[in-house]
């Protein structure tokens, strides 16, 4: 099943639908309202702006329905929500394109006739073109011709439960076993050849298997071991999930699928709706891009300071772990010495002898973060999220909170909620403290949330408290 080739047909036949309902649409005004008899349709059209059709049209459409959150998942699409997506977004699309662009090209005509006319050719024309697709490949699915390898974690009864059920199942929801994974329990219920190794082979399991989802069946003694999956599996782009036995763990607020009447709890999800996230990307994209053009004056003028205040580079580059457990360059003004940390990672304390005299002023005001919004113009960051840490600073958070892997579901921020309530933390246990904040924040994510973060940091920022 390639995921690229599906999204491509569903764009394509959304192209499609979207100038073929629009070029009716024109078609019936000219004749309704217009009165032009079907012999003249092909002057009438001569003299049209063929622009709006093959080019406006399609770049509008595509934009709505990627905001919808339409294309962020192609590859298991329920065929309920995709009629209430396609209904909502051709709606509200509808409505913005006739206030904007037809309200005003006629005197008089009836409006409510035009509005209704749009609506239902675009809606039927892009479901039509959905749900072939759709239909074909959950028919794939369901017979088994589409799949997605599977790794189950557990060789006891759960885990040879699920198996056995996804295997039986008449129609398939796509999981293809591979094979499990075995544990530190004792209890082995599963056939020795079915056994690809233990937690310790994962990844290299995931590697050579391609594996696309993990399902976590371990006995109710090991549940400790989710987070340790977790760790292991997010650098990959799996989906986990485990049983609602563990639901326990995580405090609840993560979205539920339901495999056969066995609902599964998925981890690895970004719980924000589609809709919101999309609009959370071009936010964070359009703001950076702002930040960068139109305050490079006090950019110039920072990094000329930085200069002058100590020997050394303007920018100070450091390895940070960003969603998924992925590794990348975060890029600061520099407030420290050069050599500041020689061989093991230090945290700046508020009185840091380290810090340079313009440094505290950078930090008190949080000016040194400004060059992250490159990173969040990349899609390293986002402007909204958790602290990314150094993997040094990970390592022992886990020891003591390994729930700090649910972090990692979504991409760190320049300002976070932990930042808001806690602020900048000197040590491991303060940083375990400052997690609680964060994994508060990643339960109730949503736009309203990320806003008054960015209020409230702003009041920080104001108040110069951001040391």
């Amino acid at each position: 099943m390639n995921k690229q080739k599906q999204l491509f047909k569903y764009i394509f036949l959304d192209i499609v639908s979207a100038i073929v309902s629009w070029a009716l649409f024109i078609l019936f005004r000219a004749i309704a309202f217009d009165k032009i008899s079907p012999e003249d349709i092909g002057d009438y059209a001569l003299h049209y702006n063929f622009a709006i059709i093959f080019l406006f049209i399609p770049l509008y459409w595509f934009a709505v329905h990627y905001i919808s959150g339409y294309y962020n998942q192609v590859l298991r699409k329920s065929r309920l929500s995709e009629l209430f997506t396609t209904i909502i977004s051709s709606f509200f699309g509808c409505l913005v394109l006739f206030f904007f662009l037809l309200m005003k090209d006629r005197e008089t005509y009836d409006y409510y006739i035009s509005f209704f006319v749009l609506l239902i050719l675009h809606f039927l024309f892009t479901y039509a073109g959905r749900v072939i697709i759709t239909q074909a490949a959950t028919k794939n699915t369901h017979n088994r011709i589409w799949g997605f390898n599977t790794l189950i974690i557990g060789t006891g009864k759960n885990a040879l439960s699920i198996a056995y059920e996804l295997d039986q199942m008449k129609q398939s929801l796509g999981n293809n076993i591979i094979g499990f994974v075995a544990t530190e329990s004792n209890h082995t219920k599963v056939d020795q050849e079915r056994i690809l190794g233990t937690l310790n082979d994962l990844e290299k399991i995931i590697e050579e298997r391609k594996i696309k989802e993990i399902i976590v069946a371990v006995d109710k003694s090991e549940s400790n071991l989710i987070f340790n999956i977790l760790g292991r599996s997010y650098q990959h782009d799996v989906e986990v999930k485990t049983i609602p036995s563990l639901h326990e763990i995580i405090h609840g607020g993560i979205r539920m699928s339901t495999i056969y009447a066995m609902p599964l709890i998925s981890l690895s999800q970004n719980d924000m709706p589609y809709w919101q996230q999309n609009i959370k990307r071009i936010f964070d994209i359009f703001t950076s891009i702002f930040v960068l053009i139109f305050m490079s004056p006090l950019f110039l003028l920072i990094a000329l300071k930085v200069k002058l205040s100590s020997p050394g580079p303007v920018f100070y580059k450091q390895e940070r772990i960003g969603k998924h457990g992925k590794p990348f360059k975060m890029i600061k003004f520099r407030t420290m010495k050069v050599d500041s940390e020689v061989e093991i990672p230090l945290l700046a304390t508020v009185n840091d002898e380290r810090v340079t005299s313009f440094g505290k002023i950078l930090r008190k005001y949080r000016l040194d973060e400004l060059p992250q919004f490159y990173n969040v113009l990349k899609g390293n960051m986002s402007i909204v999220g958790y602290r990314p840490e150094r993997q040094y600073f990970i390592d022992r958070i886990v020891k003591k909170a390994p729930h700090y892997y649910l972090l990692q579901r979504i991409s760190p921020g320049i300002t976070s909620w932990g930042m808001v309530k806690y602020g900048y933390a000197n040590s491991v246990d303060k940083m375990v403290e400052r997690l609680e904040y964060d994994i508060i924040y990643i339960e109730n994510l949503s736009l309203m949330i990320d806003l008054k973060i960015l209020i409230y940091t702003f009041k920080i920022i104001f108040n110069g408290r951001g040391i």
